[in-house]
């Protein structure tokens, strides 16, 4: 099936799936990745906000997973549990969907260890994602990702995108799957990093 142009991809996800403080949401990104619950007090301190500020603000961004205590445990790359394993700085984390294994490295300058399961067969798919946007030891190596363009912005993105970024071990097996969602495309994994590196540059370069 023929799918957009990959430059029209990464458009229209970079359009789609922004985040409306993406100030806030790289600082989050970066200290998840250290392995431990960002407490509300540091995120504030980092971005040289008071605590009454960074409570508002984060009130205004959806999706973002909390501890018992009000800790920060995610958001996009998680301590929380999925499929989609995410093994960055050597600390083993996780991402909400297939897209964010390949947009992140790029987005974070790191590279990345992935391990997924394809959810039809229930075999795994392992890769390593670099920042270049190069994706090297991918096992097994027809293996695919679906991804559903999203028709309009959503602030819930983890609910409208995240759920249908899945990974593939073939477009064969892809294909049962695809009768239930006929509007998804099917990237190869290195088609889709080269998505996941530009949507990078337009959200995240120079947004430090």
């Amino acid at each position: 099936m023929q799918h957009p142009s990959l430059e029209t991809i990464a458009t229209h996800l970079a359009e789609h799936l922004q985040c409306e403080q993406e100030d806030l949401c790289l600082p989050i990104l970066h200290q998840v990745t250290r392995g431990k619950p960002i407490k509300k007090v540091t995120l504030a301190a980092s971005l040289g906000v008071g605590q009454e500020e960074i409570e508002q603000r984060l009130l205004h961004l959806p999706d973002t997973e909390f501890d018992s205590q009000g800790n920060i445990l995610g958001w996009g790359v998680t301590l929380v549990p999925t499929r989609h394993r995410f093994q960055i700085y050597g600390q083993s984390l996780y991402t909400w969907c297939a897209f964010d294994t390949v947009l992140f490295p790029p987005s974070l300058l790191a590279e990345a260890q992935v391990h997924s399961t394809c959810p039809v067969t229930g075999h795994p798919i392992t890769f390593v994602a670099t920042p270049s946007g190069v994706v090297k030891d991918l096992a097994p190596a027809s293996s695919v990702m679906s991804l559903i363009i999203p028709a309009e912005r959503s602030e819930c993105v983890r609910a409208t995108f995240c759920e249908h970024s899945l990974f593939f071990e073939s477009r064969q097996v892809a294909s049962t799957w695809l009768t239930a969602y006929p509007e998804a495309v099917l990237l190869s994994i290195e088609e889709a990093a080269t998505v996941g590196k530009m949507v990078a540059a337009s959200r995240f370069t120079n947004k430090e």
